[in-house]
């Protein structure tokens, strides 16, 4: 029986490290992945189940494709097919590891957060339920317009957010995944992340085939080629063939890049001085390696805004959520005295 389930991110940053050093040791794949299939006991199931898709004539990134996400099986098919695979699968699993070690610094940042607005939440239910009944017990006038903005705007509140969620993602469903993209990109805060992104993984796959003296368009095609389901996303197949319909019809790389609000502009300045496909691809090895690193210093930015704001949202709800408490009980002191 075949084995679905993907590997641990973890798993995959040491699996595709340790293949990639044992290829460039001069192993090749069965004996590399014999070599690890005696290392990691815990791996053998996948392993087993890859070894027979390549003894049955598939290719590498074929026999991994119920095991990791669809961007990295894009980058081992264009290796494996145009490429050096030994040095994409050491890349592949170092950006693996700095993207868990992102992952990582948001859960320890969020954590505490997570935790306040637990306790927030054990006191709102506190106060609906037990205190809230209590003080309406001392009250000997009506309370039933504070009750009813007490209890019912929490609900007129959640009611209105439940609406409009649901419309947007309504609507979200129905747009085509590149007109997705555009809006994404122009969100304050994360477009210029989602941007640095989309920008580092299309000069890295550029950088990859045009390494093998192939041109833009060739690269275009040879893309449009790979069977969507199996390697390209829906957001991938759609800039392709977007690209592909926009220089067909004889404009240059680097307007269509500069039209382009997902790619950041410094990529179209690669393209500008009309050099060989070999020398761009050196050029685009460093460029990916910077956007990379942008990419992560902006995720470290965002996660640093956020951790104070959720103390600040948290701290402003615990306040309202202790005169909500306080007020009706001085009210009804008060008439004590009167």
């Amino acid at each position: 029986m075949k084995h679905t389930k993907r590997f641990k991110q973890q798993q995959q940053i040491v699996f595709f490290q340790s293949l990639g050093a044992l290829l460039q040791s001069g192993y090749d794949m069965a004996q590399s992945l014999d070599t690890l299939f005696l290392a990691h006991h815990s791996w053998r199931s996948w392993l087993s189940d890859i070894q027979k898709d390549l003894a049955a004539g598939q290719s590498f990134s074929d026999s991994l494709r119920p095991y990791v996400s669809l961007d990295i099986l894009l980058q081992l098919r264009l290796a494996d097919q145009h490429g050096n695979l030994s040095e994409s699968l050491i890349l592949i699993g170092k950006n693996l590891r700095q993207i868990q070690r992102q992952k990582n610094k948001i859960k320890q940042v969020m954590r505490y957060p997570m935790i306040l607005l637990i306790i927030l939440g054990a006191l709102l239910v506190g106060i609906k339920y037990f205190i809230s009944p209590i003080l309406n017990q001392w009250q000997n006038v009506d309370m039933s317009e504070n009750k009813s903005l007490f209890v019912s705007m929490p609900f007129v509140v959640t009611t209105i957010l439940l609406i409009v969620s649901v419309m947007v993602m309504i609507c979200w469903f129905k747009i085509s995944s590149r007109k997705k993209l555009l809006i994404l990109v122009k969100l304050p805060i994360i477009g210029a992340i989602i941007r640095t992104i989309v920008t580092y993984q299309v000069s890295q796959q550029l950088t990859v085939l045009l390494a093998n003296g192939l041109t833009l368009p060739q690269v275009l095609e040879s893309l449009s080629d790979v069977p969507q389901r199996k390697v390209l996303s829906k957001t991938a197949s759609v800039i392709i063939a977007h690209a592909k319909q926009y220089l067909a019809d004889g404009e240059s790389v680097e307007n269509y890049i500069l039209r382009q609000t997902y790619f950041n502009e410094s990529l179209a300045g690669y393209f500008a001085r009309g050099q060989a496909p070999k020398i761009i691809a050196k050029h685009l090895s460093y460029y990916a390696k910077t956007q990379f690193e942008m990419a992560m210093r902006q995720i470290d930015r965002l996660i640093n805004t956020i951790q104070p704001i959720c103390f600040g949202v948290i701290g402003l709800s615990i306040i309202g959520v202790y005169m909500s408490m306080l007020l009706p009980m001085y009210q009804s002191i008060g008439r004590l005295y009167q």
